[in-house]
Order: structure tokens, then sequence, then C-alpha cells
């Protein structure tokens, strides 16, 4: 990556892990893009669907679409939905497209095919961000292969760190590989175990920033309401917690 302004940034939110905020987070983290004035995308990855749930109360039948010829870049309009907020639009998944990474193992350049989607998207979109599935394979490597950022939520729990390291060492492998950033999330300073792993882990692993998400009922009540929370309560500690993260990793991408 350089230093100079990319036209449409492309920031995933992925760990091997699941259960970690990953669309939680997405989904705020996208509706601040949004609410700065960025045209935006929040493209869901994951067959799960819980993204596309929370801003669009499912996958539509219409947009039942062959999953070969969204991977070749074809008809990609059709495939995206507007939603109720304005500059925020989605590219919505579900259970339809669970066999994502067989398609892509039948295909040429099978670990490209993802960044060369996107860039059919260039001059719509300011930002992308990815709702990603847990776990390594072949679509984690489209997601490294098409992506300017990788942020990784984790819990603060040994095994969440472990996948945190995991996921460094795979990037490390990569002759070229995106920015890294991780995060707590489901803080709770009132436990002993969560001060302390914030306390003792920034040296084994310095991507870690200090803004973090704490646990929240705000945020639980998001899954009800299905209004990120970071347009329902933007004064909250949960929705400024988010804007803090979301001014900490748009900065000038490093050379």
């Amino acid at each position: 990556m350089n230093s100079q302004k990319i036209a449409m940034r492309v920031m995933a939110v992925y760990s091997v892990k699941g259960g970690v905020g990953k669309t939680t987070s997405a989904l705020n983290l996208a509706m601040l893009s949004s609410l700065q004035g960025r045209r935006t995308l929040l493209f869901d990855l994951d067959s799960q669907g819980a993204a596309t749930w929370m801003l669009n109360g499912g996958l539509p039948k219409a947009h039942k679409a062959d999953m070969r010829r969204m991977l070749k870049g074809k008809d990609l309009d059709a495939r995206l939905l507007d939603t109720r907020y304005k500059n925020l639009m989605l590219w919505p998944n579900g259970p339809e497209h669970a066999d994502l990474s067989l398609e892509l193992a039948e295909m040429k350049h099978a670990t490209e095919r993802l960044a060369r989607l996107l860039e059919r998207l260039e001059g719509q979109f300011d930002e992308v961000v990815l709702d990603c599935p847990p776990g390594l394979g072949l679509v984690a490597d489209n997601i490294f292969e098409a992506a300017h950022d990788i942020l990784m939520p984790l819990i603060p729990a040994p095994l969440s760190l472990r996948a945190a390291l995991q996921v460094r060492d795979a990037l490390a492998a990569r002759p070229k590989a995106p920015r890294m950033s991780a995060f707590l999330s489901m803080v709770d300073r009132r436990r002993g175990l969560h001060r302390q792993f914030v306390e003792e882990h920034g040296a084994e692993l310095p991507e870690l920033l200090p803004e973090w998400i704490p646990a929240s009922s705000e945020i639980e009540r998001q899954t009800v309401s299905r209004v990120p929370v970071t347009f329902a309560q933007p004064r909250s500690e949960a929705a400024q917690a988010y804007y803090r993260l979301w001014r900490a990793i748009h900065v000038p991408l490093a050379d």
C-alpha cells in the first residue's frame, strides 16, 4: 500500500473466530462512514446474513443471483440495495450463498475475485466495509487481497488473542499485505480479567489500538431495533467508542 489518496478504501472487519462482534462493528463503522458524508457500501460476505438482516430484514428473493456471475463482476448494480440511511448501501448475503469458497475454487485467479469485483465499483463509493465470515482459507485470501485495512475485533480472552496472532502470521506470510489493526470489544471494565488483559497484552500485540468497545446494553438492543447505535444513540458511551475507533483507523496508509 502507499500513502497516495485512495479513491475507494476497503476495510475488512475480520477474525478467524466467531462471536467477537464483527457484524456489530462493521455495521456501526459503516454507519459512521456514511454519517461523515462518505458514499459507503456495507458488503455482507457472511452467508449467515446478519448484517443484511439488520439493514434489510434479510435477503430479498429478487437478489438470489447466480454466484458465479457475481464473482465475474456481472450485474453488480442490480445486486446493490439502498438502505433507509443516506450515503449507505448494502451488498446483501444469506444462506443461499453459503458455497462461496467452492465457487471460488473452480475459478481462475481464485484469490483475486473479490478484489476484481470491487474494482468494478470504483467511482460509486468512497468506502467499502466488509463484514467477513470467520476462518482462514480461500475466502480469507480474497479478503486479504482486496482490503486496504484488516480490522480485528477480539474479546479480552486468551483464545481471542491467539486468533489475532494467527491472522498476523497469515498476513506476514504474504508478499503484499493490508494494514492490520485490532481492538477489544465487549469490554467490561468492572471485571478484573478484562482490565488485566487490556494492561498486559499491548507489547504482545502492538497492532492493538487503545480504543475499545464496551459491553453495552445499547449495543444489545440494536439487534431488536435493527438500528445502529451510532445512529439511534449517537451520544451514548457505545456510539462514542465506535466514533473514536473510526477516527483511529482513518489515518493515511503508510508505504
